[in-house]
């Protein structure tokens, strides 16, 4: 049973040791079983192993992010849609009857959208940030941490000189696992507050 517990835990996060962006998905692969080791030991190495590991790949990320990027901002998701703009009829034609409005694109995976509000390196703009994501062998995953974003989420994002179009984005790190001692006085007033225990009264 423990063995089986620490397959799936390997499966289950296999998406969260990929980096961005995330087009391929490779599973997380424990250490082998020592010659004599219980099956409670090697579970409890295991774990560790992966903790480290996924440390180890975070704090790589943003190491490569602060040394490739020429623009680190904050983005906000927020759900948005095109707006409908009818095609203008050709000269001597008349108007067209309005068509009705297309329902939005609700393919998955579809694009998903960020609005810059805070920026650490490079010209700030107000246009949002787009971005689609991707089919893996773990299922559609986003843009670097952006596989389960919601409404009001941030994110770190890294992007290379040029306009901020997918194809110059580096990496997008959830703001609460930034800990780079460059970065963290910056996304400190963006992180979700610790939650506070409620003591009952006596």
């Amino acid at each position: 049973m423990v063995a089986l517990r620490v397959t799936l835990i390997a499966t289950t996060i296999a998406g969260l040791i990929v980096t961005a962006p995330a087009h391929a998905c490779m599973p997380w692969m424990g250490p082998p079983m020592l010659e004599g080791e219980s099956q409670q030991a090697y579970a409890k190495r295991a774990d560790e192993a992966r903790l480290k590991q996924i440390a180890d790949a975070q704090r790589k990320r943003q190491t490569d992010g602060l040394q490739q990027a020429a623009t680190i901002f904050v983005g906000r998701f927020v759900y948005w849609f095109p707006p409908y703009r009818p095609t203008p009829p050709k000269p001597g034609q008349p108007p067209a009857p309005p068509k009705p409005i297309p329902i939005p694109d609700m393919t998955n995976p579809g694009p998903s959208y960020f609005k810059p509000i805070a920026w650490f390196r490079g010209t700030p703009t107000r246009a949002l940030v787009r971005t689609r994501n991707s089919y893996t062998s773990c299922g559609p995953m986003g843009f670097g941490d952006t596989t389960f974003a919601t409404e009001g989420d941030l994110y770190l994002f890294f992007a290379r000189k040029g306009p901020l179009i997918e194809k110059n984005l580096i990496d997008a790190i959830a703001i609460d696992k930034i800990d780079d001692p460059t970065l963290i006085e910056f996304v400190a007033k963006y992180r979700k507050p610790a939650a506070k225990t409620a003591l009952s009264p006596r």
